[in-house]
């Protein structure tokens, strides 16, 4: 005997389907095993007569034809007529509609279609003695009107014709002449929802490599020896471990961003370069990306930019998406900074602070220093930056052209300023020591943690 749910699994297995046309596919297969036998099209016609509010429903009562006469022209289905279509082919068939109409996931209205197929006599022939044509129904899904006396169509809705005497002056606010061959708001097309591209699937696509595991393993284990007091003479050593550990972890986390916000809005490729495995590893150039930034930290305790990935800013969907991966980088390092911040912000957090773990709050309150940095650095409008990159796609392609060509020298001149122009130097950091204060990050701790994040 055979189990129509498992064939119908197997059977749309590869078919994107909508919540509506899945509905619609599994109560066939719960009518046909009830009947002990495979599901047929005529099963999924018969529940898609009786549901109601689906785009297949409204299409049809929109063409003003009764759902029940086409019931009245249904065959048995006991399996005395002729030999069913597999459902499988049934929804190749409306996969293959769905593709030619311009939509991602196979709908109730896709069904119906198929089922207007000459290999699908079941369905096809009740359907057209009721009055229903694939031309008709192809023509209201893309334009929400029907045209009258087209080729092959019946003369059954002599009262939907214009009338003769109406001008158009006369028509209605807001309807159409049906006469008109205007290209329809697409907006208001019933397959508007349909033509939208959906939001691409993550499952399978985000991963996390053992690298930034050991990562957080390493910022875990030197956290707690620093909170523990274990080998205090080390605590210099455990401070830089701490910090630099959790410094990559960040820009991990920063580079991430980019990434998973590029595969959203359109840059698949971003998967296949593993930008979306959290591994430092991966970025373009690992000693620009991760070497120096890391150097700069240990000597000068300035959070570089960091990593880097390549976005293929073509694929994007739109300008506005360009502009969302910049914006990405700067979210994740803000998260990054406010997870550090929470001790910091809980009330009385400075009773915790005892001689044994000073060194650990002083670490986490550097920490802290360094992602503020890192994020008003970001946020800057230089060329190489994602503060300019938030801005780039809105800007003249001549100036954009100019900004690629002269990205670095932009990026050497803004820590040029912050080593050899006090004021500049002065007012960044004055800045920045503002938001940590904001968060409740003491200046003495951060001065505390810097103190020890040195080679002794």
């Amino acid at each position: 005997m055979p189990d129509p749910t498992t064939e119908l699994e197997r059977d749309a297995a590869d078919i994107p389907l909508t919540r509506a046309a899945r509905d619609i596919l599994e109560r066939a297969a719960a009518v046909a095993k009830a009947r002990g036998q495979s599901a047929t099209p005529s099963d999924v016609l018969q529940v898609i007569l009786t549901t109601r509010g689906t785009l297949a429903d409204q299409s049809i009562r929109a063409l003003e034809i009764d759902p029940a006469s086409i019931t009245m022209q249904q065959p048995a289905t006991d399996g005395s007529g002729a030999k069913a279509i597999p459902l499988r082919q049934l929804l190749v068939n409306a996969n293959r509609e769905a593709q030619v109409l311009g939509h991602y996931h196979v709908d109730s209205i896709h069904l119906l279609l198929a089922m207007l197929y000459s290999d699908t006599q079941e369905t096809s022939a009740p359907l057209q003695k009721a009055g229903l044509t694939l031309y008709d129904l192809r023509r209201h899904l893309q334009a929400g009107t029907k045209v009258d006396f087209q080729p092959g169509e019946s003369d059954r809705l002599q009262g939907s014709r214009s009338q003769p005497g109406r001008t158009q002056s006369q028509q209605a606010p807001g309807r159409s002449d049906p006469g008109r061959t205007s290209t329809p708001d697409r907006r208001s097309r019933p397959d508007a929802a349909l033509r939208r591209k959906p939001w691409p699937s993550l499952r399978g696509v985000i991963k996390v490599s053992p690298v930034f595991l050991g990562l957080v393993a390493v910022t875990a284990a030197s956290g707690a020896l620093l909170w523990f007091g274990i080998l205090p003479a080390f605590v210099a050593a455990w401070t830089i471990v701490f910090v630099t550990a959790g410094w990559i972890t960040s820009v991990c986390v920063h580079e991430f961003a980019h990434a998973l916000v590029a595969f959203l809005g359109g840059d698949r490729g971003v998967q296949a370069s593993g930008y979306l495995d959290l591994n430092p590893l991966r970025y373009t150039n690992v000693m620009l990306s991760l070497v120096m930034p890391v150097l700069f930290l240990l000597l000068g305790g300035i959070g570089l930019p960091g990593g880097a990935v390549y976005i293929n800013r073509g694929m994007l969907r739109s300008r506005t998406w360009d502009s969302a991966v910049s914006v990405a980088g700067p979210v994740g390092t803000l998260l990054c900074g406010l997870l550090v911040a929470i001790p910091f912000m809980v009330p009385g957090h400075l009773d915790w602070i005892t001689h044994t773990n000073a060194g650990f709050f002083g670490a986490l309150a550097f920490l802290g220093f360094i992602e503020a940095i890192a994020l008003v650095l970001n946020l800057l409008p230089v060329p190489g930056l994602d503060g300019f990159g938030i801005l780039r796609p809105w800007l003249p392609y001549s100036v954009q052209g100019l900004a690629i060509q002269y990205g670095q020298l932009g990026i050497i001149a803004v820590f040029a300023a912050l080593f050899f122009i006090a004021p500049v130097r002065d007012a960044f950091f004055g800045f920045v020591l503002q938001i940590t204060s904001f968060v409740g990050i003491d200046q003495i701790l951060i001065i505390y943690g810097q103190s020890n994040f040195r080679f002794r």
